[in-house]
């Protein structure tokens, strides 16, 4: 079942709830390449929004760091599910990046389904959460749903 009848009769944009508290936050240059492309072809960006029901914007901050400002709008679970994907891709942890990267293949590839949205891949332990929460670099929050 795909992710558009998975959460509702209706298409996931005719829900109002489904843009009440965006999901903000800032993410590396770097980062936001290897998911989402560079240059100006947008093909991964919108290949990641169809798959996964969401819109997400990509705001460029000018930072030393040189930080981009995601919101991501859409269905609850297929926030978290990115959020998820973001936050292991960033990871120290190689285990953990590799599930993230594992992650961003499969919403490359497939659209995601009700079972992937409620069953995240090899759920992290509360030391990896942690470990992740408390990551200082590139992966700061503005806002979470």
């Amino acid at each position: 079942m795909s992710l558009a009848g998975a959460l509702s009769d209706k298409p996931w944009w005719s829900v109002p709830e489904n843009f009440l508290q965006p999901l903000e936050f800032c993410m590396d240059k770097d980062t936001e390449e290897q998911i989402f492309g560079t240059g100006s072809s947008d093909t991964l960006l919108r290949r990641t929004e169809e798959h996964s029901g969401t819109l997400i914007h990509l705001e460029p901050w000018f930072t030393a760091s040189g930080q981009t400002c995601v919101i991501i709008v859409g269905p609850i679970p297929a926030r978290r599910w990115l959020l998820k994907m973001i936050q292991c891709l960033e990871s120290l942890d190689s285990e953990i990046r590799a599930q993230g990267f594992y992650m961003l293949l499969r919403v490359r590839s497939h659209p995601l389904t009700e079972d992937n949205l409620y069953s995240l891949p090899g759920r992290l332990s509360l030391s990896s959460e942690m470990a992740l929460a408390g990551k200082t670099g590139s992966f700061s929050y503005l806002g979470i749903i």
